[in-house]
């Protein structure tokens, strides 16, 4: 974020040292190619906070496989440990009755931890999404701005020539 606040910064200056086009206006004529320069540079350093936020995106299919692989494990460990409990009926039957609670409770908690990470990956797309709709709502006010000035200018340029015209 201060690289973004540092560019804007910069062109701020850019426009703020820039020579007034006319007498008594707030016009001024800016040198393109350094503007050009800072908005490359902005496109080229863009803020940690986005780069970080395309690894969490990253990490949350992670997070998910490991999920995954540990209720594998878990119903695995539950698969072999019904099996051992298969000596007779009593003991059959409540194997199977706590093997399914087993498997419930596996269920259950890769449910639990798939949601908590779909959560968290949800959380850090929607902070994300709030910093780059922020970055390009700078963006269009600049370019609204330097659009403005540019349209302002050419209506100067015309004018003038109208004058000289007669």
């Amino acid at each position: 974020m201060d690289a973004l606040l540092f560019y804007l910064a910069e062109m701020e200056e850019v426009l703020e040292t820039s020579k007034k086009s006319m007498i008594f206006s707030d016009k001024v004529s800016v040198d393109k190619n350094k503007l050009m320069e800072i908005i490359t540079e902005l496109r080229l350093n863009m803020p940690d906070d986005i780069r970080m936020a395309q690894r969490l995106l990253g990490d949350h299919d992670k997070v998910l496989d490991d999920a995954q692989n540990k209720a594998k494990v878990i119903l695995e460990d539950a698969e072999i440990e019904a099996k051992k409990m298969v000596r007779d009926d009593e003991i059959t039957r409540r194997a199977q009755a706590e093997a399914v609670d087993i498997i419930d409770a596996a269920k259950k908690e890769v449910r639990d931890m798939r949601m908590g990470s779909m959560e968290y990956a949800d959380e850090i797309l929607e902070k994300a999404e709030s910093k780059i709709r922020e970055i390009m709502t700078n963006f269009d006010k600049q370019h609204k701005t330097v659009m403005e000035y540019f349209a302002q200018t050419v209506d100067v340029l015309y004018e003038n020539r109208q004058q000289l015209r007669g």
